[in-house]
């Protein structure tokens, strides 16, 4: 057991929007952690359900932050990162509140996390909550264009610790060097590829990205937005649904990811080679009679057009910061495939919801 008096200090991160059914397992299992030097924070996007009012009264050692809107993913962690770091944290760890912890989870976390002055993102191995036998993630890479590939077991090796090119923002431990320097996750973003944002961003200013699979997240998937293809993995859905809000979400930021990111000479080569496919999909889109989904890809390019001189000042200040060259990170990347086919031949065409919002 680690004690108070050589840990360092960790603020343990839930980011909660109605999501009260979830609130007892996650927090019950991070009460029993072995790690002592820790403190959790609840920062609630604005809930309309009992959330705040079942934390106060069953986790009174809690602390809350309540924002006064839903701010999204990557907003609301910003708000409670930067308590935390005014607070004295350490390290700050993101977990989703549809999880649970074991009892271990940040003990191992921290120690993988001081084995190098360099490792500055550390995630553990997910498996789904209802089927603890499925490996959700054990750490993602992506194509060359930023869509999402998880490495599969079999392909990371025997080691327990092993890099990665991302980890997913359901329970990402991060140095609090890495957030000083590289800053914290891009708020155009709302939901979706901030994690691979911010990975990718402490890579190129040196820092390396670690997973241990004996750490050990049970999470239930799918609770803030329809569409996870993690969950239609696990129950193996013959007829995969997702909504246009995902679609354009998704498409929006992981194409900011790679303007602000790659390397001026890999910028020139793949942004063209990105839109050109973009526009292929679209007529695969049409083809299989659902416009909305293109009309969603051919927003994501407008908004990226619309917000292209804050980009650039983004990226300007991410290149300034690197010390590591294109070629040493694209590494890590899964050159030759292509995630959105991966998607296809597992789940085939999907069904498209329009999101109300």
């Amino acid at each position: 057991m680690t004690t108070m008096n050589d840990a360092p200090s960790v603020f343990v991160i839930v980011l909660n929007y109605n999501g009260r059914k979830y609130l007892k397992d996650c927090l019950s299992s991070l009460v029993s952690q072995t790690y002592e030097n820790y403190s959790v924070i609840v920062c609630d996007n604005a809930s309309t359900d009992d959330s705040i009012e079942y934390v106060k009264r069953n986790f009174p050692s809690t602390i809350i932050i309540q924002n006064k809107e839903n701010l999204g993913f990557a907003k609301g962690n910003n708000v409670a990162i930067k308590f935390a770091l005014k607070q004295g944290a350490d390290y700050v760890f993101l977990l989703n509140n549809d999880t649970i912890s074991k009892k271990d989870l940040i003990e191992r976390l921290i120690k993988v996390a001081k084995t190098n002055n360099n490792i500055g993102i550390v995630g553990p191995k997910i498996l789904d909550i209802r089927n603890t036998s499925f490996v959700q993630e054990i750490g993602w890479t992506c194509d060359i264009f930023g869509f999402p590939i998880a490495i599969r077991e079999e392909e990371s090796g025997k080691q327990t610790i092993s890099e990665v090119f991302y980890v997913s923002g359901c329970a990402m431990l991060i140095k609090k060097e890495v957030l000083n320097k590289v800053g914290l996750f891009d708020e155009e973003y709302f939901m979706f590829a901030e994690d691979l944002d911010l990975c990718w961003r402490a890579q190129l200013a040196g820092y390396l990205v670690f997973v241990d699979r004996a750490a050990r997240v049970y999470h239930a998937s799918g609770g803030s937005i329809t569409g996870g293809i993690i969950s239609a993995r696990v129950i193996k859905e013959r007829s995969y649904t997702t909504n246009d809000r995902r679609i354009f979400l998704r498409e929006k930021n992981t194409l900011r990811t790679l303007i602000k990111n790659y390397g001026r000479g890999n910028l020139i080569k793949i942004i063209p080679f990105y839109l050109v496919l973009l526009l292929m999909e679209c007529v695969v889109w049409i083809f299989f009679l659902k416009p909305n989904v293109c009309i969603c890809l051919l927003k994501a390019v407008g908004w990226n057009i619309k917000v292209l001189p804050d980009t650039i000042r983004h990226r300007q200040r991410v290149q300034r910061l690197r010390n590591v060259a294109d070629r040493h990170v694209m590494r890590k990347i899964a050159h030759g495939q292509c995630g959105k086919l991966q998607v296809f031949r597992l789940v085939g065409i999907p069904y498209i919801l329009r999101a109300s919002n």
